[in-house]
C-alpha cells in the first residue's frame, strides 16, 4: 500500500463512532511494558476491534503527511518528491493496565526515504561513480536492471520463507548486490514483496481447504510430536506448511488455524492410523 490516507481515516472514522477518545500523539516505544502487533499478525480493523473490546477509553494516533524539504536527505529523489504531502505512516496506541499496545504501518516508500535520511553513504544507495556526472539508468534499463532482481530475490529460499512483506523487504535489501543503483534496488524490493505475496497467498488458498488432512500430517511429524509448549508446536506448524507452499511461509491466521485442528484431532483421537 503505497498511501495510507485511507487507514488514517479508519482510525478517525472508528472513534467518531465509539466511546473511544482519539489523542493525536503516539507514546514513546521502549520506556515500559509494551507489545507490538504488527499488520501482518492484525489488520487495522482487527486491532482497532481490539481496542474497544479491551478498553482503555484512549485511542492514539499519529499519521504522517510526507514533507521531502525538511533537509533530512540533500537532493531528494524526484520520485519521492512528487509524493508530497501523503501519507507515509500511521501509528495507532492504546494501553491497559499499564501495557501499551502498539500497531504502525508505513508505506514502502515511506520506510525508503527514511533509509536514505538514515544513511546517504550506505550500501543501498545509488551508485556514486568517481565522475560526478554520471548519469542514472535510463527507464529501460532500471526496468532491466529491476527485473533480474526480482527474479533473483523469487528464487532465493531465504526470501520466500520470510514472514511478511515488512520482513521480505529487510530481507531483500541485504540480498542485494554490493553497488546496486538506489531507485533499482528500491523498485526490486517492492515488486518482488507484491509478487511474493500474491504467489504466497495463491499458495495458501489451495492449502486453507485442506488443513483438516494436514492437521492430521502435522500429527505425525517428530518436529511436532518433539515440540514440548504451545508455542514452539505452533511454530512447527508453521514450517511444516513452508514446503507445501513452494518455500513461502505461512500467513499467521493459516499458521494457528493449523494448529488449533492438529489440536482438536489429537484430543479427539481420530487421525487416521496409517498416519501414526
Amino acid at each position: 500500500m503505497d498511501n495510507l490516507a485511507k487507514l488514517a481515516a479508519a482510525v478517525t472514522e472508528f472513534a467518531a463512532h465509539s466511546t473511544v477518545a482519539l489523542v493525536p500523539a503516539v507514546p514513546e516505544r521502549d520506556l515500559g511494558p509494551e507489545v507490538n502487533i504488527s499488520p501482518g499478525v492484525l489488520d487495522l480493523p482487527g486491532f482497532l476491534s481490539l481496542a474497544a473490546s479491551l478498553g482503555g477509553g484512549v485511542l492514539y494516533f499519529e499519521a504522517v503527511a510526507f514533507d521531502p524539504a525538511g533537509g533530512e536527505v540533500a537532493d531528494p529523489p524526484a520520485e519521492l518528491i512528487k509524493r508530497k504531502g501523503e501519507t507515509g505512516r500511521v501509528s495507532v496506541a492504546f494501553a491497559v493496565n499499564g501495557l501499551i499496545h502498539f500497531w504502525e504501518q508505513s508505506a514502502p516508500w515511506y520506510l525508503e526515504w527514511q533509509e536514505l535520511a538514515a544513511s546517504q553513504s550506505g550500501r543501498f544507495q545509488a551508485r556514486r561513480a568517481a565522475d560526478e556526472g554520471a548519469e542514472r539508468p535510463s527507464d529501460e534499463e532500471r526496468a532491466r536492471l529491476t527485473a533480474e532482481l526480482v527474479s533473483t530475490l523469487l528464487a532465493d529460499p531465504g526470501f520466500r520463507a520470510a514472514r511478511t512483506g515488512a520482513a521480505r523487504q529487510r530481507y531483500a535489501k541485504l540480498a542485494l548486490p554490493e553497488g546496486t543503483d538506489n531507485w533499482v534496488g528500491w523498485d526490486a524490493c517492492r515488486d518482488a514483496a507484491d509478487q511474493a505475496e500474491a504467489l504466497a497467498q495463491a499458495q495458501y488458498a489451495q492449502l486453507t481447504p485442506r488443513l483438516d488432512e494436514l492437521a492430521a500430517q502435522l500429527l505425525t511429524s517428530r518436529e511436532y510430536q518433539e515440540a514440548s509448549s504451545a508455542a514452539a508446536r505452533k511454530d512447527a506448524a508453521g514450517r511444516f506448511l513452508i514446503p507445501l507452499a513452494d518455500g513461502f511461509a505461512a500467513p499467521s491466521l493459516v499458521r494457528d488455524e493449523l494448529y488449533a485442528r492438529a489440536q482438536r484431532l489429537a484430543k479427539t483421537g481420530k487421525h487416521h492410523p496409517t498416519l501414526l
